[in-house]
């Protein structure tokens, strides 16, 4: 896979080799990183390379980069705030690593050219979990599939429902979640992986969006922003995409139909069962016999390890059954 260019340039060594540990490391930066102490190295690799995103220490940046360049500029500046060095955005560079690639991936896809490139090739697995049926560990068993599964794939879990929980779960107020995204796609805008990179989080190993804080935020989302929200997400760098589908979704029939299976987590008692034959009545009626045939019905039994906690949860019992339930549908 082709993938577009990310230069680093700052004379400290032992702060360049830690930032690009981590830009190298993230799984969910779309870019390669290509990282230089010495100017003249920076400046003969810039006039020869196709370079996107150009991220300088504000002490290093002189006429030579400025003629050199042809990409978008972005200065690790010494001081905190909101600035302009020399036209060019500045970002602090004495912040998380995690800090400067969200500002950096959140800035470029603001830019008027696409950073993303088609993906000749690649086959992205959508895996769906639904269920009428409440408190049958459906989204525990999501995030324990998504942890194990991301041990030897990329992996993206994307929670649909209206009333996730995630922030009080996990405890976390998080700058830009679902909606941002959604609102993204529907202003026409073209950098969806550099956005999708200043989104997404992680948990236990598992790249996560976080989900809507309002139910009025998936509401009012309309199909085609949806189609065309899971088209950005196919066209990004992921194996395996983990769909926590909830209630309000107008494309939730086009999007099952793309999953490869769709889990069903269910409770043995009759009103629960009433409920998943409801919902397979349903689709008999709206001639999606294609997804009957997908749908996996699990009841899933009480781990002692699974106590309204997210975090490894792959790393449990709940895990360990997670991957043996893929594994078997994978024969």
């Amino acid at each position: 896979m082709d993938k577009n260019t990310l230069a680093l340039y700052d004379k400290d060594e032992e702060y360049v080799t830690n930032l690009m540990s981590y830009l190298v490391d993230a799984k969910s930066m779309p870019i390669e990183v290509q990282a230089f102490t010495d100017k003249q190295c920076l400046t003969g690799y810039i006039k020869e390379n196709p370079v996107d995103i150009l991220l300088v220490s504000e002490p290093e940046l002189d006429n030579d980069i400025e003629e050199s360049n042809r990409a978008e500029m972005m200065i690790l500046a010494e001081e905190e705030g909101h600035y302009e060095v020399n036209g060019h955005k500045a970002i602090c560079k004495y912040q998380s690593c995690e800090n400067i690639m969200r500002e950096v991936m959140d800035y470029y896809s603001e830019q008027p050219l696409p950073l993303h490139r088609p993906i000749d090739g690649r086959m992205t697995e959508l895996i769906g979990i639904y269920s009428p049926v409440s408190r049958c560990f459906k989204t525990s068993f999501a995030v324990a599939l998504g942890e194990v599964l991301s041990q030897n794939n990329k992996t993206l879990y994307v929670n649909l429902e209206e009333y996730s929980g995630f922030h009080q779960i996990l405890g976390q107020n998080y700058m830009m979640d679902l909606s941002d995204l959604l609102f993204y796609v529907n202003q026409k805008k073209r950098n969806f992986p550099c956005k999708l990179a200043s989104v997404v989080q992680n948990i236990g190993g598992l790249d996560f969006i976080p989900p809507v804080i309002s139910p009025l935020d998936l509401k009012s989302v309309d199909r085609d922003i949806w189609i065309e929200f899971f088209n950005e997400l196919l066209s990004c760098d992921y194996d395996k995409i983990i769909i926590d589908f909830g209630e309000s979704l107008n494309a939730i029939m086009d999007i099952m139909r793309e999953c490869s299976r769709v889990y069903v987590p269910t409770r043995n008692d009759s009103v629960s069962q009433a409920k998943v034959e409801q919902f397979e009545a349903l689709l008999r009626i709206m001639d999606s016999e294609e997804i009957l045939k997908k749908l996996r019905k699990l009841e899933i039994p009480s781990f002692e390890d699974v106590n309204g906690r997210l975090e490894n949860l792959g790393d449990g019992e709940l895990g360990r059954y997670a991957l043996a339930t893929y594994m078997r549908n994978e024969e």
